[in-house]
Formats: structure tokens, C-alpha cells, sequence
């Protein structure tokens, strides 16, 4: 059996894209995009898909943006996880260990946010809810991703375990643009 950053499923032996343990130029390219939605005001179209944040670096102390899938959102508290795709050692993961987002962007909304890292247990239930929800979103992401089966609990868990998870609510609970406002036309 090939070692486990090498495995992929369905016995390809390179996963979409080309990944192997971290994005090449191309695929940066892409899981960028609506990071330049952002960017461009145009985080409405992006919806609740993805979310932009921006950390502060831990060695530099300026500021940079990430963007992530939200895994699981929350209306009640407008909380959202993410997960550290690369595991431990992503830059945007240990600036937040470092230093807490300054900024969320979520859709057309934008807050200051509480952070939160997730247990292992909390990381697996959303995982596997997320699953559950989009298997074939959640089966895309495996193999463009080179994460390998994770279709049983005990793979979950096991991802889980090494891939961190991250929450972000706002400071102030964001409220919906109200009818007859600009916001809200």
C-alpha cells in the first residue's frame, strides 16, 4: 500500500487538479477565486459557500486573507466552520493559533468575529454532517484534495484528529437588512 500522502482513491495515482500535500500554482489559482470575489464586492454571489477572513501574520504582524468552505453554518448564532484543508502546519491556521481573525466576510456580510477552535469531537460531527449533507461535494473535495476514502466514521475521525477546525461568529449578532433600507431593497 503506498504511503498515506500518496493514496488516492478509485486507484488513480495523482489526485485532481495534481495535489499532493499542498497546492501548486494552478490549484491556488482556483480555491482563490472567490477570495477575488471578495475582493470585488462580490461576496453576495459567493453566498454562504465560502468565507473570507483576514489574520494577522504571526512572525510579521501584517495582515493577510484567506478564504475557506464553510463546512457548517449556524443562523441561530451566524456561526461558521472551517477546516484547515492542509492540516496543522497552513499558515492561515497557525496565525490564528497566534493572533484571532480581524476580519469575516460572509457573503455580502462582513463582522468582526469570535473565534473559536473546534475539539476533535465537535470537528467530527460537523464533518460528518457535512457529509451527510453534500456527499458529493464532500466526495469532490476528497479526491481533488488527495484526502483519500472518508466515507466511514473511523476514516472521519481520523481526519479529524488531523485537520483542524475553526468557528467564527460575530462580536455583535448580524442582523438582516431591513425591507425599505438601502440595504435592504
Amino acid at each position: 500500500m503506498p504511503a498515506p500522502d500518496t493514496y488516492h482513491p478509485g486507484g488513480h495515482d495523482r489526485p485532481l487538479l495534481g495535489l499532493r500535500r499542498r497546492p501548486g500554482r494552478l490549484a491556488l489559482a482556483v480555491f482563490r477565486l472567490p477570495l477575488t470575489a471578495y475582493r470585488h464586492n462580490a461576496g453576495p454571489a459567493v453566498g454562504r459557500t465560502f468565507v473570507a477572513f483576514t489574520h494577522i501574520g504571526r512572525r510579521t504582524g501584517r495582515p493577510h486573507q484567506a478564504v475557506a468552505m464553510v463546512l457548517r453554518y449556524d443562523e441561530t448564532t451566524d456561526e461558521v466552520v472551517i477546516c484547515a484543508a492542509w492540516g496543522p502546519q497552513t499558515d492561515w491556521y497557525r496565525n490564528l493559533q497566534a493572533h484571532p481573525a480581524a476580519k469575516v466576510q460572509l457573503g455580502g456580510r462582513e463582522f468582526a468575529p469570535q473565534q473559536r477552535f473546534l475539539t476533535e469531537a465537535e470537528a467530527f460531527d460537523v464533518a460528518v454532517g457535512f457529509c451527510r449533507a453534500h456527499p458529493h461535494r464532500f466526495a469532490l473535495l476528497s479526491r481533488i484534495l488527495g484526502w483519500g476514502d472518508l466515507r466511514d466514521d473511523a476514516a472521519i475521525r481520523e481526519f479529524t484528529a488531523t485537520h483542524p477546525f475553526v468557528a467564527f461568529r460575530p462580536v455583535v449578532r448580524l442582523e438582516p437588512p431591513q425591507a425599505g433600507t438601502a440595504a435592504g431593497l
